[in-house]
């Protein structure tokens, strides 16, 4: 895995590259040993989100920990009639593309993606370079937590929402497109003046 620079990233943004940002939640900590159990990620681009992917993934209901439940929520009764691991994260990998990965914490959603992909019989990801926000936040001395982070660029957030796929999602976009603002091109911010 290959962390591109931010500046890299909001260059590569303000001229047009699609990116993925996504999410997963998981059955605990071990990048190794756990399992995805819901992944969500959008395809950004700097007219907006194009395209969306959500789903929850079947485990064996016993791998579904209390304390990872108490964290997001998901218990085994939401993914039992769930697709196979191989089968969701085909259509994901599908679904990204060659695009580059964009995460809060990238290494954790990075490494278990691949770990999940390889257990379940399919290639690693392909594209290597990803993006942290994460890292971005503590070269900033900004709030390393995703909601923390969030208030500080004004992003609302129901905690009670928090640590699901996709709403992890739409918060970092909310925050990401903060970022691209504070960063927009002279040009550009000269031509919205006019």
């Amino acid at each position: 895995m290959k962390i591109i620079p931010f500046q890299d990233f909001v260059r590569r943004y303000h001229s047009g590259e699609e990116f993925i940002v996504f999410d997963t939640e998981t059955t605990g900590l071990n990048t190794y040993h756990d399992d995805i159990i819901e992944i969500a990620g959008v395809i950004w681009h700097k007219d907006g989100i194009l395209e969306k992917f959500e789903e929850f993934i079947w485990v064996s209901p016993n791998k579904v920990m209390n304390e990872a439940q108490a964290i997001h929520g998901i218990t085994p009764a939401d993914i039992k009639d769930a697709r196979k691991p191989d089968e969701v994260l085909n259509d994901f990998v599908k679904f990204c593309g060659d695009r580059t990965l964009v995460a809060h914490n990238i290494k954790f959603d990075y490494d278990i993606l691949n770990s999940n992909l390889i257990k379940s019989g399919l290639k690693p990801y392909q594209n290597d370079e990803t993006v942290c926000s994460l890292i971005y936040a503590r070269e900033q001395m900004l709030p390393a937590r995703l909601s923390e982070l969030a208030g500080h660029y004004k992003v609302v957030v129901e905690n009670e929402s928090l640590h699901r796929a996709m709403y992890d999602v739409d918060v970092l976009i909310g925050i990401l497109n903060k970022i691209m603002k504070e960063n927009e091109p002279e040009d550009m911010q000269y031509s919205l003046i006019l």
